[in-house]
């Protein structure tokens, strides 16, 4: 998918309520995104009684989370492809539609294999979210709008988690999991009309692209074989995911039982300290996001990221501490994850000219294939280091160790891959 409309002659020169119009659909794009985010990390609030319900341990809940991310990562090239085949409209409501069926199932799911299809359905539709988002600024908006709105669609979505642990814990306490859950449904309804009403694509911008600027599928996926070949490619995939792994592990499922143990704290307060994470991470994207624009030293600044995450998450695990220090460094994991953001400009930058969509989504599906193998792969250890486990209990802050230590070490061991990385990124 094609997200440069430099080419286009006059695009910029559009009235103003144009840009108006296209503000709005691309506002709607962006709040879908932050919907996938929500609906991502939505089990991080509800696992004791999601274990309760169907009966489960916390692999088993470890994969019903990451049921999410298989989908995800299968449909993110197919998701490029499709959107620039067909209209923007119906792709985008569409898999806001399968979002929403997939929240409604899990929602009322009878069994954890429901539940299961709810989560696949929700990282199918998911799939199209940030690259919808893209997508529909590269039509609407004007060349100088098009990275702020980008930035401003990932602080969106980053959001949504803020909602999951602070909203929709406080659902789940006063309703119930299936119906506190369940409100988001019919907010995401409400959503999926919005988008079937106003989001359309750009006539105007369709007409002005030529040929050259829509590649065949057959060339879209030449060139994603050409950037399988790559070692930096690989190595910032690798690299993304490393360094998202407290959002997509611990904010995304397993922090509020970590923080519950170590704090010793209720589960409502534990899940208004995990979204300190969301909001550490909007920081650091608002942070790096305008150093970038000043530099070309990526690979100093991931490697910098690398040190402070690998430092601050032994701190959190490790150091006994009061709950104010705690929520402090926490926030600053939160923040050191911000130039994890760059990994996608080093993407641009290793692709070849026609290639930026294919590579950009190429080192999104790496990223979450990593927190797809981790989500269970803790519950695993969890499991396996607590055999004398009374069910029903949380774990001990013991049992945690071990899992989250796995954490700072491969942060640590990020540094070297970050040495593959070009010093400095082309602009």
């Amino acid at each position: 998918m094609i997200l440069n409309k430099n080419s286009i002659s006059g695009y910029n020169q559009k009235p103003n309520y144009i840009t108006m119009l296209g503000g709005f659909i691309c506002m709607l794009a962006a709040l879908f995104y932050s919907y996938d985010f929500f609906i991502r990390v939505a089990p991080s609030v509800m696992i004791d009684p999601l274990m309760s319900t169907f009966n489960i341990d916390s692999e088993s809940i470890g994969f019903l989370s990451a049921a999410y991310f298989y989908a995800y990562i299968i449909f993110q090239i197919p998701a490029g492809v499709i959107l620039d085949r067909y209209d923007s409209k119906w792709v985008i409501s569409g898999a806001m539609f399968l979002c929403v069926l997939g929240n409604f199932l899990f929602s009322v799911a009878p069994s954890y294999d429901i539940a299961f299809l709810g989560r696949i359905l929700m990282g199918i539709g998911s799939a199209f979210g940030f690259i919808g988002a893209a997508k529909l600024a590269s039509m609407w908006l004007p060349n100088r709008f098009f990275s702020a709105f980008i930035g401003f669609a990932t602080i969106l979505g980053v959001m949504g988690g803020f909602v999951t642990d602070s909203i929709l814990n406080s659902l789940v306490m006063d309703l119930g999991w299936r119906s506190g859950n369940n409100v988001f449904t019919y907010i995401g309804v409400a959503l999926f009309i919005l988008m079937l009403i106003f989001i359309k694509d750009n006539k105007e911008y369709l007409n002005a692209r030529t040929v050259q600027e829509n590649p065949s599928t057959r060339k879209q996926i030449k060139e994603l074989l050409i950037l399988a070949k790559s070692a930096k490619f690989w190595s910032a995939g690798i690299l993304s995911g490393t360094l998202f792994i407290p959002i997509n592990v611990l904010a995304s499922l397993w922090g509020v039982g970590f923080i519950e143990s170590k704090l010793g704290v209720t589960h409502g307060t534990a899940a208004y300290l995990n979204s300190l994470l969301f909001i550490g991470n909007a920081v650091g994207c608002i942070v790096f996001s305008v150093i970038s624009t000043y530099t070309t030293r990526y690979r100093f600044l991931l490697v910098l990221s690398c040190i402070f995450l690998t430092i601050f998450l032994l701190l959190t695990i490790y150091m006994p501490m009061n709950l104010w220090v705690f929520a402090v460094i926490y926030f600053m994991i939160g923040v050191s994850v911000g130039p994890q953001l760059l990994t996608f400009g080093l993407g641009k930058s290793i692709a070849s000219k026609g290639s930026t969509a294919t590579a950009i989504a190429g080192i999104n599906m790496i990223c979450n294939f990593v927190g797809s193998v981790l989500l269970p792969l803790f519950g695993w250890i969890l499991v396996f280091e607590s055999i004398h486990h009374i069910a029903g209990t949380s774990y001990t802050l013991n049992e945690y160790y071990y899992a989250m230590g796995m954490i700072p070490v491969l942060t640590l061991f990020s540094i070297p891959i970050c040495m593959v990385l070009p010093k400095h990124i082309k602009l």
